[in-house]
């Protein structure tokens, strides 16, 4: 299957804010060293580019990159509607033959579905990754969203969603029919890193994400106030940007407990996050609870993979569908969305006899779903249907 892989022609379409699922294939294709693949990045949410960006890589050499004549920021709808015709016009224009034509979501991949057939695409994917139940307060939107939705998902030759949930979900409530979609799971995955048991501080809490209030912030300080009880040298790593992170840093100040936080910020480079949580005893990932609309309960998230590719133990609440699996597995546990709780369990967790038996399991959870093995199977199942097809 390898060879066939690589002397394809693969195309990305991502609506680009931060790195996320379409750039880590991004960066799977390029060291693959394929015959060509392009990557076309739409502008999207706090991204400051006004242009769309396109790159084209040979034997994973970059070889052009050029930038749409087109930079005027717009209204919302009025984005929507020339990404829609940008997206058309390039899947014309550099997806012409392709292989495979990725797109990260409902509006690229219906505009690529609708010029399949004049630039000769042999395969459009879905690469689903988020569901929320109502997506937008006005319902004219929100009824136009998921009919683009439905356009995606029932003309791409392949829908891959990061979760199951976040397609039973759709086919219940009617959105999706389940006879019209041909999907393949392909999860949020991760960068492993070799664990050095000599390195890691079991006093040490991790956390990495935005720093928002009612999505975990307002918790950490009564937390660590809690977990110092338990382990009096407990300290707390956080790592992220969010509109609530100098509030954060004002509440840390207030509680006396400047030497037991070391707040980053937002950190740019993702080897530097990395190398900043790998050292640490526990991560945490307390996500709100109490939202049924939260795109968390259907999604599977980068920031729990991450943590499983440093071997970290995981402490979170009983949201994501990946939950119930990280303790079944003994990677993780489950905990209430207060600081007492969430204190309780990080102290049970580095206090434990099977720590590091709780760290092998992470590492073990981590190696099946780096960024190689998930891509390779979803690939692998693509051009698979093409070959049972021609045959």
């Amino acid at each position: 299957m390898f060879d066939e892989f690589v002397n394809k022609k693969i195309v990305i379409f991502s609506h680009y804010a931060t790195t996320g699922a379409c750039e880590e294939l991004r960066d799977f294709l390029i060291e693959k060293k394929g015959r060509e693949f392009i990557y076309v990045a739409f502008p999207f949410g706090g991204n400051k580019n006004c242009f769309i960006q396109t790159d084209t890589y040979r034997d994973g050499v970059l070889t052009k990159s050029c930038k749409s004549m087109f930079r005027l920021k717009l209204p919302e709808p009025l984005t929507y509607m020339k990404d829609f015709l940008y997206a058309m016009l390039y899947t014309a224009r550099f997806a012409n033959g392709a292989d495979a034509l990725v797109c990260g979501d409902n509006l690229l991949t219906f505009a690529s579905v609708m010029m399949r057939g004049v630039a000769r695409v042999k395969k459009v994917v879905y690469y689903m990754i988020d569901y929320t139940p109502v997506r937008y307060a006005n319902r004219v939107m929100n009824r136009l969203y998921y009919f683009v939705d439905r356009q995606a998902a029932h003309g791409a030759n392949a829908v891959w969603p990061l979760t199951n949930e976040m397609l039973e979900a759709r086919f219940e409530v009617g959105h999706l029919v389940r006879d019209k979609v041909r999907w393949s799971l392909t999860p949020y995955g991760c960068r492993t890193i070799a664990s050095n048991p000599d390195g890691v501080s079991r006093s040490t809490v991790v956390y990495m994400g935005d720093i928002v209030h009612n999505k975990g912030a307002e918790l950490f300080v009564p937390m660590m106030k809690a977990l110092r009880k338990y382990i009096p040298d407990a300290a707390m790593i956080v790592v992220g940007g969010g509109h609530d992170l100098d509030k954060l840093r004002k509440e840390i100040a207030d509680a006396g407990l400047q030497s037991s936080f070391e707040v980053h910020g937002f950190v740019k480079s993702f080897s530097d996050v990395i190398d900043i949580l790998k050292g640490g005893g526990v991560a945490i990932a307390p996500y709100y609870p109490h939202d049924k609309n939260s795109f968390t309960y259907f999604s599977d998230p980068g920031k729990i993979k991450t943590y499983l590719g440093c071997g970290l133990p995981i402490v979170l609440t009983d949201v994501p569908p990946i939950a119930k699996e990280l303790e079944a597995r003994g990677a993780g546990k489950i905990a209430a969305y207060t600081a007492a709780d969430f204190a309780r369990v990080v102290a049970e967790i580095l206090q434990s006899n099977d720590y590091f038996e709780m760290r092998d399991a992470a590492q073990s959870m981590g190696r099946e779903c780096s960024w190689d093995k998930v891509f390779q199977r979803s690939f692998k199942s693509l051009f698979a249907r093409e070959a049972v097809l021609s045959k």
